[in-house]
């Protein structure tokens, strides 16, 4: 073999001799990519597989507590809302103020006895006292009560609620009471049919000068039927 021959013979070992080492390397590579490849899709599998499983577990233990919390709570249909004023099941409330009451009012003898004061007790000035007794026209009289005279005889007599009942400088900025007590005294009225009428009138003023409500003695309202009353007993004395 000559020389030229044999450096063709090595050349062409040496080709053969390369190309099979690229090509083993890139297979190795190929089975080195494929492998790492599954590994970590496995590794991602089952580690997706876990996460799920706990997600899983997770989703039905909320899923349960908040099936429980529904059924401990109420449907809506069976809420009751009360108004405000209900909260409180006992409102709180002053308690009524002491007041005095003459002994005409409170013993056995027959009297008409009525109470001129606001509904929550609240203070009449001495400022309004004044301007209503003035056009009214009743005068201070015996144990600092008003009276009311009509052909010198006496009518009823005014007091005021607020103990000890004295009027006296009614008509004066420190005056205040908690009402007017309007009574008399049937036994000592010359004509207490007459008395009354004249009662009833100057109470309608007072009512509309101080705008207060009329109440009896028992802390009652006055009604249309217990004037009647009052009127029809009076007219069989």
């Amino acid at each position: 073999m000559d020389a030229s021959t044999f450096r063709w013979v090595l050349v062409l070992i040496a080709v053969v001799a390369v190309l099979f080492i690229y090509l083993y390397g890139r297979h190795q590579t190929r089975l080195r990519r494929r492998a790492a490849v599954d590994s970590f899709t496995r590794e991602e599998i089952e580690s997706a597989f876990i996460e799920d499983e706990e997600l899983r577990d997770e989703l039905e233990n909320l899923n349960r507590i908040l099936n429980e919390s529904e059924d401990d709570q109420p449907e809506l249909d069976q809420i009751e809302i009360k108004p405000v004023l209900e909260f409180e099941e006992a409102p709180f409330a002053l308690p009524d103020p002491d007041v005095f009451l003459p002994p005409e009012c409170e013993g056995d003898e027959p009297t008409v006895c009525y109470l001129l004061r606001h509904g929550d007790f609240r203070l009449i000035t001495g400022e309004e006292i004044g301007q209503a007794v003035s056009q009214v026209g009743l005068q201070e009289g015996a144990e600092g009560f008003l009276e009311f005279i009509e052909e010198e005889k006496l009518m009823f007599r005014v007091c005021s609620l607020s103990p000890p009942g004295s009027m006296s400088g009614c008509d004066e900025l420190e005056f205040s009471t908690l009402g007017l007590v309007c009574f008399i005294n049937l036994d000592a009225s010359e004509d207490p049919a007459r008395a009354y009428e004249i009662l009833l009138k100057k109470v309608d003023e007072l009512v509309r000068f101080l705008n207060v409500k009329v109440f009896k003695a028992n802390q009652e309202l006055l009604t249309i039927s217990d004037v009647t009353e009052t009127r029809q007993s009076l007219a069989e004395r």
